[in-house]
């Protein structure tokens, strides 16, 4: 059995390396936004059904040797998409949906080797089972499993920080066609002894479990519920810090190892140690979505734990709920439909029905109710009525009065919210503080943290506030030879527009923004962009891709205001990034880049980004004094001497450390934002 073994180790472990290798492929062209990680997984988990289903029909209806001589054919059709190559297939249309965009994409990119990779497990474990009745098909998914995890956790260790991204994929490929042979050998013995071993008869164990409908749907459940809890965990964490494959692994990884565990004995979950845990996870998910704030490493500590409980508990009841391993298939197909049923929860059906990010909530609720449930049918089988139903009854309200407290924490209390809408690039909100006096303003936030905001009365209405007031870095650089030409213009991210009140009649801004409710809000609640003389162009779609593809723009002025929430824009901070933003600036032009985070300080990146291209730098900072100057950190890049001896640009560059602690520039291959971490 070693070949089927080795077979399926290396399906599983390509399985789970391309995965992060072709989303970081296509991260940059849709944002490099969380939403981008959350369709591909559900495109990975629809591909696995489709795998499953392949895998289950085939075993079902279809002998031996018929179903090895079906799968050659599969196997010599995914040599077609050999080598991936995603980038000779992209074409960007801002105005079109980005889900289907990026699922189209995925299909034409690798949809035939992963699906034929996704087929493999169930498919060579029911051929092992079936030709030798010895092989406990389980333990080589336990097996599977621990492929996955290798592969997961090689790629941000060793795979991205050794190798580029064309690299990588040649390399994936080359292994893949390796992969090939070795399915083929399997197909070959299958094939082979498919007349001398009979299938593998049901043990006594495997019959005290019956295939009911219940059965089905707890196969089902279990797994939706165990993906809304990674997938929710991993938006949560991009959403706030930066979306990176690392970020897309780690909670991944954890999701794994619980199936390992879980998968290869019985023994490994005990409800006596995990349900006090999972009790004690769901206190940890409400303090935190309740806003409470933890440190970077904490907080990534504290949901993988809570991560782990929930799904070790999960895929704990799901292995006790097995079917023996005439149903195996069956049994994969589920819990495979599951898995996509909770992706597309997250990536599609949320962002329809809900204007805010619920899904942790909801998972959470789901995950409740299904341990209780499994409880109660505990209760009912191992004590008697008398004593069963208090202990129910007391089950009842206490699922009663979590769903309660996760529903209250989904709530949004603020009284002023204006308006708030959710796409595929986030949640934003317009509110509104002191309503109906003269101190009267609306704001801007994306996620939970505020990108601007505008007085409602003259004359304040007219003037920057926020990140953008008199004494801000972007002031230095917009003032800057003001009235002296006709100066161009460019800025990435439109927020409300308060970074265009510095430009004159005589000036012309480009401003390249992604996500077109931020456009419809601009101009539906805010008057900055209304308001200004200046000759202004929106340009919808990514920065990069609109640039990449537009001749020199001679801008005077470069703006790079684009952090979404707290998240930070990895493929706008990389070298080829900058190299292409003085591609399109003037000699002596300036680049702004607004760099307050909670977690991050991008002063040494920038620096070192600087030195690397020949820039100048030096950091402005201005301090809060009021609800309208808000606290700001901008880093300014250029050539020009005259703008850099200023005074007040010289007394804060003096005002920067000698000595930078070294940080290893980003680029589009590698980008590590950890050591960025403050301190």
């Amino acid at each position: 059995m070693l070949p089927f073994a080795l077979t399926i180790f290396t399906s599983a472990f390509l399985l789970f390396q391309i995965q992060p290798l072709i989303t970081k492929f296509i991260l940059p062209w849709f944002g490099g936004g969380t939403a981008v990680w959350a369709v591909s997984m559900l495109f990975f988990q629809s591909c696995l059904v489709a795998g499953y289903g392949y895998a289950h029909l085939s075993v079902r209806y279809l002998g031996l040797q018929r179903q090895s001589q079906l799968h050659v054919v599969f196997l010599l059709l995914a040599l077609i998409q050999i080598p991936i190559s995603p980038s000779e297939l992209h074409e960007f249309d801002a105005a079109q949906n980005p889900t289907l965009q990026i699922l189209s994409l995925l299909i034409r990119t690798i949809g035939v080797p992963f699906f034929v990779l996704s087929a493999t497990a169930p498919l060579i474990q029911a051929w092992a089972s079936s030709i030798q009745a010895t092989t406990n098909p389980y333990r080589l998914y336990a097996l599977s499993n621990v492929a996955a995890l290798a592969a997961l956790l090689s790629y941000p260790f060793i795979i991205e920080p050794m190798f580029n991204r064309q690299l990588q994929a040649q390399a994936w490929s080359f292994i893949f066609v390796v992969f090939i042979a070795l399915c083929a050998y399997c197909t070959f013995v299958t094939a082979t002894r498919s007349k001398t071993y009979s299938p593998v008869p049901s043990t006594s164990v495997d019959k005290k479990i019956r295939a009911s409908i219940v059965s089905w749907l707890l196969w089902l459940m279990l797994p939706a519920t165990a993906v809304t809890l990674l997938l929710s965990v991993t938006n949560q964490l991009t959403r706030d810090l930066v979306s990176i494959p690392f970020l897309w692994v780690m909670p991944l990884s954890v999701y794994l190892l619980t199936f390992i565990i879980a998968f290869d004995n019985e023994r490994w979950y005990r409800r006596s140690l995990f349900l006090p845990l999972f009790a004690f996870s769901l206190a940890w998910i409400l303090y935190l979505l309740l806003g409470e704030a933890l440190n970077v490493t904490w907080t990534i500590i504290v949901f993988m734990f809570t991560l782990f409980v929930l799904c070790m508990v999960c895929h704990g009841e799901l292995y006790r709920l097995r079917p023996p391993a005439n149903q195996l298939t069956g049994y994969y197909l589920m819990v495979a439909l599951g898995g996509a049923l909770g992706s597309a929860l997250v990536s599609v059906l949320m962002p329809i029905i809900s204007d805010r990010y619920i899904e942790l909530q909801i998972a959470a609720s789901m995950a409740t109710i299904l341990v209780v449930l499994l409880l109660m049918k505990h209760v009912n089988v191992k004590v008697s009525l008398t004593a069963g139903i208090p202990i129910q009854l007391a089950l009842a309200i206490g699922t009663t009065f979590v769903i309660f407290v996760f529903v209250q924490s989904a709530r949004d209390e603020e009284p002023d919210i204006v308006h708030q809408a959710r796409n595929f690039y986030g949640v934003l909100t317009v509110g509104r503080d002191n309503a109906g006096t003269s101190d009267e303003f609306l704001w801007l936030r994306n996620g939970n943290s505020y990108h601007g905001a505008q007085a409602t009365t003259a004359p304040a209405k007219s003037l920057p506030i926020t990140y953008y007031s008199p004494g801000s870095g972007i002031d230095m650089a917009m003032s800057f030879s003001t009235g002296q030409r006709k100066r161009r213009i460019g800025m990435i991210g439109l927020g409300i527009g308060t970074a265009i009140s510095y430009a004159g009649a005589q000036d012309s801004v480009k401003v390249y923004e992604i996500n077109p409710d931020v456009v419809e809000i601009a101009q539906r609640h805010f008057t900055y962009l209304a308001d200004t003389t200046a000759d202004v162009k929106l340009v919808l779609g990514d920065a990069r891709l609109s640039l990449e593809e537009e001749l020199p723009q001679a801008f005077d002025v470069f703006v790079l205001d684009a952090f979404s929430s707290d998240a930070i824009p990895v493929h706008l901070l990389t070298r080829e990034a900058f190299e292409l933003y003085l591609k399109h600036l003037k000699p002596d032009g300036i680049i702004a880049v607004l760099i307050s985070s909670w977690h991050f300080d991008f002063q040494p990146l920038l620096t070192e980004m600087g030195k690397t291209l020949g820039l100048q730098s030096v950091l402005v900072t201005n301090a809060s004094s009021s609800a309208q100057q808000w606290g700001s950190r901008w880093m300014i890049l250029t050539k020009n001497d005259q703008f850099m001896s200023q005074q007040f640009i010289q007394s804060q560059k003096q005002r920067m450390p000698d000595n930078m602690s070294d940080v290893r520039l980003w680029t589009d291959d590698f980008s590590s934002p950890f050591q960025l971490l403050k301190q």
